[in-house]
């Protein structure tokens, strides 16, 4: 439905005028990852402390309000300043994938945070909270919302992982890798997780609704990587499966690392994120689409142009 509401708000926003409109309605790194480029991830975000501009934690973005995240990350924040509202301390900011922000980036305030109802921090149980934002998010090429996958994945199906973390343990921020890293593995069955784990006697913290990803021996979630997206690419489309929970061994290539599994959830998640379009300003949502309508008809445009005085360049050269 979401798709096909913003399908039909950019025709809507590209041919009525706004007055008509508003009357609708109111590194460090996992190791062993790779850099990513941005236009390859556009649903990943970073949360970032207000004060010193810092990566705290990442997430993925469902709608034009809403991101997903972890939600022991949000409560350690809040345990480490206990007088301040998570509104003063943190923004979101999207379609980066450096580590270091620039001036010109997008940045959101937060408006409020919620978790899920049965989180538990002490056991890392139902470990998602929902984050939405002040402002409207303005999707573009580098920020786009991903859809969740409502069924399991099977055993053996590959994953992408992406955060900024770090390859080491324990590290600083100063360890971190300077470009967003992605890291390919499996998902493993939870009975596969618990006999993994058994060599450490972790086998006990592997809940119904953790998944568990595998790489072989080839890389592993490292310190630093809290709440970021675990995604199957389906058809060329990537869809959200799970976000970083509890890394069993941090830097162990030999372990699993647990995610919170977004299926066991999707009711909740859908229910909570959902925005009521009764309540939304159509004008400054038609604003925000018509600018980047205009961007890109401007990049078309640029291109054409281009082309054409190559054309002319060739043509004038043939003459000669």
């Amino acid at each position: 439905m979401d798709r096909w509401f913003r399908v039909f708000l950019l025709a809507v926003c590209l041919n009525a005028p706004i007055g008509a409109v508003q009357e609708v309605g109111r590194v460090k790194r996992m190791a062993s990852g790779v850099d990513v480029e941005q236009w390859e991830v556009p649903y990943q975000v970073s949360f970032r402390l207000i004060e010193a501009d810092r990566h705290l934690g990442s997430g993925a973005i469902l709608n034009v309000r809403y991101v997903i995240t972890q939600a022991s990350f949000l409560w350690k924040l809040l345990r480490t300043y206990p007088d301040q509202p998570l509104a003063t301390l943190a923004r979101v900011r999207f379609g980066e994938a450096a580590l270091k922000s620039q001036s010109d980036d997008q940045f959101r305030s937060i408006h409020s945070h919620t978790y899920h109802p049965f989180f538990d921090f002490e056991e890392a149980r139902n470990d998602i909270a929902l984050v939405r934002t002040a402002e409207y998010i303005e999707f573009n090429r580098f920020v786009q919302p991903i859809s969740i996958r409502k069924a399991p994945v099977l055993e053996g199906t590959v994953v992408e992982y992406t955060d900024w973390g770090a390859d080491k343990n324990p590290a600083t921020q100063d360890d971190y890798k300077e470009q967003l890293q992605r890291l390919e593995a499996q998902a493993i069955s939870n009975d596969r997780c618990k006999e993994l784990l058994s060599t450490w006697d972790l086998q006990n913290f592997v809940y119904d609704s953790r998944v568990c990803i595998v790489t072989n021996g080839t890389g592993s979630v490292c310190t630093g990587n809290v709440g970021g997206p675990l995604v199957v690419v389906e058809n060329g489309q990537p869809l959200l499966v799970g976000v970083m929970s509890y890394v069993y061994r941090a830097c162990n290539p030999q372990a699993p690392g647990g995610f919170e599994r977004l299926w066991n959830h999707y009711d909740w998640i859908t229910k909570t994120s959902t925005i009521d379009y009764s309540y939304v300003n159509f004008g400054e949502m038609c604003r925000v689409v018509r600018n980047v309508a205009a961007q890109l008809l401007a990049n078309s445009r640029e291109t054409v142009r281009k082309r054409r005085a190559i054309k002319a360049t060739l043509a004038k050269d043939g003459e000669v």
